[in-house]
């Protein structure tokens, strides 16, 4: 039986592959922001088929985030359910991005109830400052409690913003209190096509990118692919659809649809 359906799971699974997602910011978010105040909202679906050894079925996450930028700071609150076939868990986070001139912090702490697979609790701090023109190095860490043990996070990387794209690499390492330490390479790019339509990609390969059976990180080596559109439809409103496409050794497969919807007032 998978490791995220014991009670409660000590792996990695989720928080990871959401973690790799979210790892590098817009360069609307790097740069300061105007003085105007503003309101965002942000509405995301992600269904997903998975092959679990023998057993097949569905997942899916749900998220809806609320933030406010005022002066230099732009804080945010998001909850999330999970689903893991019959299992539900949820997460409550809270954050915010501080901008300064060629640097940014990013904090967050958030926490887990019904706990069947997810973390107890949950830190993340990351710096990033500018190297050289639109070069930026990156340094990240994330903290997960679970009730049997902890995880660890590092990550440090390179962003390059050139126009309104992006590309960026990273490195991580992974060490699970007791298990031991796993890496991982992250790669992502985010491309404007127009002025209102953007392409975005990444691929991600490693060990412990999901932890679905609590093995050994030499026995759980896999990768994620994505890919994806998000387009304005409206004078600040955005809408986007990804695909993606993950495998992780001994045998987990899982297929996922996303889909988001994000406006500023």
């Amino acid at each position: 039986m998978a490791a995220f359906l014991s009670q409660p799971a000590g792996a990695a699974e989720v928080d990871t592959e959401r973690l790799l997602r979210r790892m590098t910011p817009s360069l609307a978010i790097v740069k300061e922001p105007t003085a105007q105040d503003e309101m965002y909202f942000d509405a995301y679906y992600e269904p997903s088929d998975v092959l679990q050894g023998s057993r097949t079925g569905h997942w899916s996450e749900e998220t809806a985030t609320y933030g406010y930028t005022h002066d230099k700071v732009r804080g945010y609150g998001s909850v999330t359910r999970y689903e893991r076939f019959s299992n539900r868990d949820f997460t409550a986070n809270v954050g915010a991005y501080f901008s300064f001139p060629d640097s940014y912090v990013h904090s967050e702490i958030g926490a887990g109830w019904y706990r069947d697979y997810i973390y107890n609790f949950l830190v993340l701090n990351e710096y990033g400052h500018k190297l050289y023109k639109s070069v930026y190095w990156q340094m990240g860490y994330n903290f997960r409690s679970y009730g049997t043990g902890n995880t660890h996070v590092a990550y440090p990387g390179l962003i390059y913003y050139f126009g309104d794209s992006y590309l960026s690499a990273s490195y991580g390492a992974i060490w699970i209190e007791g298990r031991g330490t796993g890496n991982f390479g992250n790669f992502r790019g985010d491309f404007a096509i127009t002025d209102f339509l953007h392409l975005y990609s990444g691929v991600a390969v490693g060990q412990w990118l999901y932890d679905i059976y609590g093995l050994a990180p030499s026995k759980e080596f896999g990768y994620i692919l994505s890919i994806g559109l998000n387009a304005k439809i409206y004078k600040g409103i955005n809408a986007r659809v990804g695909y993606s496409y993950s495998m992780e050794d001994p045998k987990f497969i899982k297929r996922s649809l996303s889909f988001g919807l994000s406006a500023k007032f």
